[in-house]
């Protein structure tokens, strides 16, 4: 997605990630140019944008987020941003009965609730892993045989001959390896929010998502994520970040 004038205006591609809030209806605003638009139900947006433009992020119950259009950004494949729940504080709380202290984290420890979920519901399918909307679409084209023998000859499967030979199928796979690099990138993201790796790795603003991608790029990145062990990340991340630095 390369340019070679600052006003050269490019459809950039990008997926919105945020940990335990609704992904739809982010609007997603090039104030540059006054266009907007908004994510849809899995993150996703698309919006028109030149070198330099200011795009904001925002929605009512998440933090407001200004992102400058970098070449990086521009030529990246895979534009993620990470966006943090708002805090919405209450001014007054109102103590009530059943020997409550009114310290909202103290009497949370204290109530004996059971988790209440699909599982512990009895509910059919609770063990299912959810596909994703591509793994559906992959699934629906290239599912079955090529060529079904029958008693009396046999069928070939034309839908997924056609779906192989037009692209498709290859087309819906790369999204898939796309869709699992996304995952891995946002979990990082939900792991040390933009201002813990700002403020403690010293990577500038503007460079956030060049270090981001340039973390990726390590072939131990994937194994490492999948750990789910935040102080072997964490540590990670402080070896890339001077290497990175450096490079800049």
């Amino acid at each position: 997605m390369g340019m070679q004038a600052q006003d050269h205006q490019v459809t950039l591609e990008g997926n919105v990630q945020v940990v335990n809030s609704e992904l739809a209806g982010i609007h997603v605003q090039n104030i540059s140019t006054k266009k907007a638009t908004i994510t849809d139900g899995y993150g996703f947006f698309a919006l028109a944008v030149r070198l330099s433009d200011t795009v904001v992020f925002s929605s009512v119950q998440l933090k407001n987020k200004e992102i400058i259009i970098t070449q990086a950004i521009l030529e990246s494949k895979q534009f993620i941003v990470s966006l943090e729940e708002a805090e919405n504080k209450l001014e007054e709380v109102v103590v009530m009965p059943y020997n409550l202290s009114g310290d909202l984290s103290k009497d949370a420890r204290g109530l004996k609730l059971s988790t209440v979920s699909s599982s512990t519901l009895g509910l059919p399918n609770t063990h299912v892993v959810k596909m994703t909307y591509n793994e559906r679409k992959l699934l629906e084209a290239d599912r079955g045989t090529m060529i079904k023998v029958l008693p009396l000859g046999f069928a070939i499967n034309t839908h997924k001959i056609l779906n192989r030979i037009s692209g498709r199928t290859k087309m819906l796979k790369e999204r898939i390896v796309r869709e699992e690099k996304n995952n891995m990138v946002a979990q990082l993201m939900a792991y040390y929010p933009d201002s813990i790796i700002t403020k403690n790795l010293k990577i500038p603003d503007l460079q956030l998502h060049e270090f981001v991608y340039f973390c990726e790029t390590d072939e131990n990145f994937d194994a490492l994520l999948k750990s789910e062990d935040q102080l072997l990340v964490w540590e990670f991340l402080e070896r890339k970040s001077i290497v990175f630095l450096k490079t800049e």
